[in-house]
């Protein structure tokens, strides 16, 4: 279904949303001081700079102390957990990894995530493919250096570094088959993380949780049958909403090539097709609603490389999983079970 952008919701940040607006928003804010007084409940939301962003933990909780030794307690998580996926810490299994070409003790978490990866770049026919470092070191270094985007003998160069179908998983070995080859989970290890951390809370004893890791979120709860209500920051306008979404038990996650970008006009920017070594000019943003925040993390990054009519045929095909693609020309195509509230 595609369709022209016209009424906006005006507000700020890109997914905005905290606890007490999600929970507000969804029952209104009559019934979250009724339904908190009458089951003395707590409304507990903590902010971190973790994972490159900024990640935000809300849990509504009968026992304030409690929620927040659980608040301390998941940052601690999360931050071993991003000890294993970054590729900026020199000692981190994929640090490693891309210095030496193989690792022969790799963490469950990083095997994990690395096998699902190849996974997903098998569904994606290489749309997804952590193997693109490579690339993204190019175009960075190339823009540091003249401002500008690499030419194309230097992109042919560097794409037979580019394939997943190179990565190797065998026991706790993981090899790159090729000398050069270097990967990134950035557009996967994310959404893993906040999967983990929410499974991590519901461990401890909180049901009623949302774990927002920059725009990557999945939630749980919320009492008494409501849902959380997510709005969708319009790519092209910055502090306007196209719509809103209202969640439970869901994950979502957003790719934008307005987010981290190389140029001022937005046409290199981080997100590049692994199969042509360049920066898809046809997409502004995807966002995926999944069962799980590393699926939707990873198949909205797919989708933005296939772009509106494939990125959308790909979505409708994965069992509960919905999507909305902004194209550059400002139309919005999305899967037919994606309910975007207009208002």
């Amino acid at each position: 279904m595609t369709i022209k952008r016209s009424r906006h919701i005006s507000r700020r940040q890109f997914l905005r949303i905290s606890a007490v607006a999600g929970v507000s928003l969804a029952l209104s804010g009559t019934v979250l001081k009724t339904l908190l007084e009458s089951s003395e409940l707590h409304k507990i939301r903590q902010t971190k700079t973790q994972l490159g962003t900024l990640v935000t933990i809300s849990v509504i909780h009968p026992d304030a102390m409690i929620a927040r030794q659980m608040m301390t307690d998941t940052f601690d998580e999360i931050e071993r957990l991003e000890a294993i996926f970054s590729r900026h810490r020199p000692n981190s299994p994929v640090a490693r990894l891309n210095r030496d070409g193989s690792i022969i003790d790799a963490p469950l978490e990083t095997l994990e995530v690395i096998q699902q990866s190849i996974d997903y770049s098998k569904l994606t026919s290489g749309a997804f493919d952590i193997t693109m470092k490579p690339l993204l070191d190019l175009v960075e270094r190339q823009f540091q250096i003249s401002d500008s985007p690499p030419d194309q003998s230097a992109v042919d160069h560097t794409l037979p570094l580019v394939s997943f179908q190179n990565v190797a998983v065998n026991g706790t070995r993981i090899e790159l088959k090729n000398p050069g080859m270097a990967i990134t989970l950035d557009g996967i290890a994310k959404g893993y993380i906040v999967d983990r951390t929410v499974t991590f809370l519901n461990r401890l004893g909180a049901e009623n949780v949302l774990v927002d890791a920059g725009g990557d979120m999945r939630m749980t709860g919320v009492g008494s049958g409501g849902e959380w209500k997510i709005a969708i920051e319009d790519p092209r306008d910055a502090g306007s909403f196209l719509g809103s979404v209202e969640l439970k038990d869901r994950s979502i996650a957003t790719s934008g090539g307005y987010i981290n970008y190389f140029s001022a006009d937005l046409r290199s920017h981080h997100i590049i097709d692994p199969r042509s070594g360049i920066s898809p000019d046809h997409t502004s943003a995807v966002t995926v609603i999944a069962k799980s925040a590393m699926e939707a993390d990873a198949l909205s990054t797919a989708a933005f490389v296939l772009g509106s009519n494939a990125g959308i045929e790909l979505l409708s095909q994965i069992p509960e999983v919905e999507g909305i693609v902004i194209g550059k020309d400002q139309t919005i195509t999305k899967s037919s079970g994606f309910d975007l509230h207009m208002s």
